[in-house]
């Protein structure tokens, strides 16, 4: 009686032990990795792109808020220049908030430096005196790294190019302030040898409530952060595979207030709007070669 026992303890264990070996295998597609990590094959072939609109503006310029009522207008399905769901899933946008024409709109106060050269600015390093765009006043909008006019068949184009990189964002989080991103990316070439290949992911919140010079009360899409380190992105080294990585992020508690501004009461949102926009950018050209957003 007493082996019979044993064995039907140890048979018990044995059933326990691996039914939660099974669970950690279901679970692979989701598993947590610090660096960049190969998790499967790249692509047999390249694949469509996906679309990034960078918009830039600020709640001080008088042009802007015209502009962006256009562009978010082909996103609104109750409106007659809706363009669709089929480009629509596939066109996300960044508004980047700037101190053109003048200081003073809180959405970019909060991330204003304290150098006087302004590297450690990402209004600088990306649109102004920086490496990536140069823009001579707002609104300005790129679309894929191309400067363009909104129009509503500005993201036709470049849909119907194709890339050898496809991304996603599976297995990303958001609970609260607390943003956990999974990012997934496959190619179809082998580009380790390349150095051109910048990954950045943005944090972005929908619906902030602010009346600033402009009279311009809504603002979406607006850009609070960069997600993974480094103001001119992350360089990527990517082989004929796919590779994840996982990065985690928190907004901060005090946003928008900083030390140049704090009295920014006025400014309302909710976090259930947080977001984000992952794009690979090449550096030399300026070209977005993939897109993906989360929300």
């Amino acid at each position: 009686m007493k082996s019979k026992n044993i064995n039907i303890y140890f048979l018990l264990i044995l059933s326990i032990f691996t039914f939660s070996c099974g669970e950690k295998e279901d679970q692979g597609d989701n598993k947590y990795y610090t660096e960049w990590t190969s998790v499967g094959d790249g692509l047999s072939a390249n694949v469509t792109k996906n679309v990034l609109t960078e918009f830039v503006g600020s709640t001080n310029c008088p042009y802007c808020p015209e502009q962006d009522a256009l562009l978010l207008s082909y996103f609104d399905s109750g409106h007659e220049n809706y363009v669709g769901t089929a480009i629509t899933n596939k066109w996300f946008l960044v508004n980047y908030h700037t101190y053109s024409p003048s200081r003073g709109d809180p959405m970019y106060e909060f991330h204003r430096g304290t150098s006087l050269t302004g590297e450690d600015d990402f209004c600088y390093v990306r649109f102004e005196e920086g490496s990536w765009y140069n823009i001579s006043g707002v609104p300005t909008t790129f679309t894929n790294g191309i400067g363009t006019s909104v129009y509503p068949e500005m993201a036709v184009a470049p849909m119907a190019e194709s890339t050898p990189l496809q991304m996603n964002l599976d297995g990303s989080n958001i609970d609260g302030m607390n943003v956990t991103v999974r990012v997934s990316i496959s190619s179809s070439l082998d580009m380790t040898s390349s150095d051109s290949l910048c990954l950045f992911i943005a944090a972005t919140m929908d619906n902030i409530d602010y009346t600033g010079n402009n009279g311009e009360p809504h603002h979406p899409d607006v850009f609070l952060g960069w997600i993974n380190e480094g103001l001119s992105g992350e360089l990527l080294s990517l082989g004929n595979e796919e590779v994840a990585r996982t990065y985690s992020w928190t907004m901060p508690s005090n946003w928008p207030q900083n030390n140049y501004e704090t009295s920014w009461a006025q400014v309302e949102y909710d976090v259930s709007n947080l977001a984000v926009v992952a794009f690979i950018q090449n550096k030399y050209t300026r070209e977005v070669l993939q897109v993906v957003g989360y929300d």
